[in-house]
């Protein structure tokens, strides 16, 4: 079972919204459908923003539950659900995929889509951190070969937890001269309360073969005729 199912901060809503939905949801499909072999949950590299991720993001990383947004409350929830399931009963795999911001034909607004649509409706760009390393971003296309994938993986864990994001990050600041060129930026310093972390992909490095930031970027940038 592939579960992909959730409400997203598209849209404005409370955390009894997202703990009915995307937690008791999925707690009323574990017990009302028998899982002969694996289930698949995309989670959210989002439950990394809080303050004990410093630098970069692993998924042994602990969790400030108090500090996350409420969607990403809900998909902890939800992990934290799938670890304690009795074994014995549901011995099926349990594979977390935390994901980044996804890119691609119809995707969710993330940072990078933003800019693109400001490019494209020739809106001024504020930015800040520059200098930071940035790789949390993944193509839809590659989401989906993965996941095919790890289908067939036999895996020896009962409950396993990947971070999905791109190899060898880039500064903030290099991701406009792949799509503004010769236009102005406008940087500015920001005092604005952010979290801003790489994302460790030694583990899905494992699994799949390595994509750089820089490819990703491209593959979106071209589909969108910039």
């Amino acid at each position: 079972l592939i579960h992909a199912a959730a409400i997203t901060p598209q849209k404005y809503y409370r955390f009894s919204e997202y703990k009915k939905i995307n937690f008791l949801g999925l707690k009323n499909l574990i017990k009302n459908f028998k899982i002969n072999k694996k289930l698949i949950f995309l989670s959210t590299t989002d439950i990394y923003k809080n303050l004990h991720t410093k630098k970069v993001a692993k998924e042994k990383n602990k969790v400030n539950f108090k500090e996350l947004s409420d969607y990403a409350k809900s998909k902890f929830l939800c992990e934290v659900y799938l670890k304690n399931l009795d074994k014995k009963k549901y011995n099926f795999k349990k594979i977390i995929l935390r994901l980044p911001g996804i890119v691609g034909k119809n995707n969710h607004k993330n940072f990078i889509s933003k800019i693109v649509n400001q490019v494209i409706n020739k809106e001024k760009i504020n930015f800040f951190n520059g200098e930071k390393l940035f790789n949390n971003i993944y193509h839809v296309d590659y989401l989906c070969d993965f996941i095919n994938s790890i289908l067939k993986k036999n895996f020896f864990n009962n409950y396993n937890i990947i971070n999905i994001a791109t190899n060898k990050p880039i500064k903030v600041k290099n991701i406009f001269k792949f799509i503004i060129k010769k236009k102005k930026i406008f940087e500015i310093n920001s005092n604005k309360k952010d979290y801003f972390f790489i994302i460790d992909v030694s583990k899905f490095n494992k699994y799949y073969k390595k994509i750089t930031t820089t490819k990703i970027l491209n593959k979106y940038f071209r589909s969108n005729s910039l």
